[in-house]
């Protein structure tokens, strides 16, 4: 994700036709998914680009008044947007600024949102099952006619056209915009994913199930592995049985030990470490580019997470569905408050604090904690010449009982 200044230039350009309908499916179905805010940007993008002079931009500051958001409620709107397909955003550098074109795509229909495993899942995480039942039952498709004839008039028994004149011969002029909805960026390719699996297998393909492909990417995300690295784990972790084509005990372990050598082969190992001292900037664009277990490394001082953590990790992705970068700014967290341990009770206690907030991203989810610990300044004191243990022991229940009692004071 990168960060809009308020000195850049935009202008903006339709993909596709947006309608009135388009606009309620926008607030009734999207606006869970985006919040308030993204549904705000849309608008005003959509607005804006009625109003435009041709080849004249307009800069983020005059938007950012008019919309009355701040740069970081900007950045994370227009990131919403381009992770559900609605917006894509290009940019050319300019010495001193930049110049952005936000190119609007329309929503899904109904019909296509519900279709979509991803969009009709994450409805249900966020409004809950019956909730989302109802939406989408007041989108039900109406019941077949029985007992009635068609009697509609055909378009030849109105008109009469005449096929021989030269109106009909002409060829096409200028291209038209049309309807288009936008396709959520994914990184993992599951069609290189299946391709690999022919080539270099003989596994049937047809066992990969589409909820089977959305637990492997889900997996593929977190450790960070391309579409070539996970296909030659999962044929290693293949039984060879339809019912269960995966062992996944074994995957998870072969994933794991994927992420404990510098050479693994599905990217390259950052060198550098990552401290709580680290810039911020620098730290939110390695949170929103990085696996959680890559991240976890580079935070550890490049020493992997040991099983339990993974175990932890992986948990907490299936049971609380959080954004990738949401997940590297707990364990940022964590390790700072922990003394660089990773409680399971801290961790989950965090974990079901950020979902309940909602947070985005990287920058959204350090702001939240932030808020939510409040540290306060220790007072200068006399030093301490009592020999210190080797090792410092966590009380997990204080930070706990100390996370929930800044949580409530907020």
């Amino acid at each position: 994700m990168k960060y809009i200044s308020k000195n850049d230039f935009f202008s903006v350009r339709r993909a596709s036709i947006v309608t009135d309908s388009d606009r309620l499916v926008l607030a009734r179905l999207y606006q869970p998914l985006i919040a308030h805010q993204g549904l705000a940007l849309y608008l005003t993008l959509e607005a804006l680009h009625d109003q435009m002079v041709v080849d004249v931009p307009m800069s983020h500051e005059q938007l950012l008044r008019h919309a009355q958001m701040t740069v970081n409620d900007m950045s994370l709107a227009k990131a919403q947007l381009e992770a559900v397909g609605l917006l894509k955003s290009y940019v050319r550098e300019k010495e001193g600024y930049a110049e952005w074109i936000y190119e609007i795509y329309a929503p899904k229909s109904p019909q296509e949102f519900f279709a979509d495993v991803i969009f009709e899942g994450m409805l249900k995480t966020i409004l809950g099952v019956e909730e989302a039942q109802r939406l989408r039952l007041s989108y039900a498709a109406p019941q077949p006619l029985e007992g009635y004839r068609d009697m509609s008039a055909s378009f030849a028994e109105i008109f009469h056209p005449d096929f021989n004149q030269p109106s009909f011969k002409t060829a096409p002029g200028t291209p038209v915009i049309g309807r288009q909805p936008g396709t959520p960026l994914t990184s993992f390719d599951r069609a290189a994913f299946i391709d690999e699996i022919k080539r270099t297998s003989q596994i049937n393909p047809d066992v990969f199930s589409d909820g089977l492909l959305d637990e492997l990417a889900s997996k593929a995300g977190l450790y960070g592995l391309d579409e070539l690295a996970l296909a030659e784990l999962v044929i290693s972790a293949s039984t060879g049985r339809a019912a269960a084509p995966i062992d996944f005990r074994r995957l998870n372990e072969l994933m794991a030990m994927e992420t404990r050598f510098p050479f693994a082969k599905t990217r390259r190992q950052a060198k550098t470490n990552i401290t709580s001292t680290t810039n911020k900037a620098k730290k939110i664009r390695l949170m929103e580019e990085t696996s959680p277990l890559a991240y976890f490394r580079l935070r550890n001082f490049n020493n992997p997470p040991a099983p339990s953590d993974v175990r932890i990790l992986e948990d907490i992705q299936k049971n609380y569905d959080l954004p990738l970068s949401v997940i590297n700014a707990l364990i940022d967290y964590v390790l700072e408050v922990a003394n660089l341990t990773f409680p399971r009770a801290l961790v989950e206690k965090v974990a079901s604090s950020l979902a309940r907030s909602r947070a985005g991203g990287a920058l959204e989810a350090m702001e939240y904690l932030k808020k939510t610990t409040r540290r306060k300044p220790s007072r200068p004191s006399e030093p301490d010449q009592t020999p210190k243990p080797t090792e410092e022991t966590i009380d997990i229940d204080a930070l706990l009982a100390a996370f929930e009692k800044d949580k409530g004071g907020q």
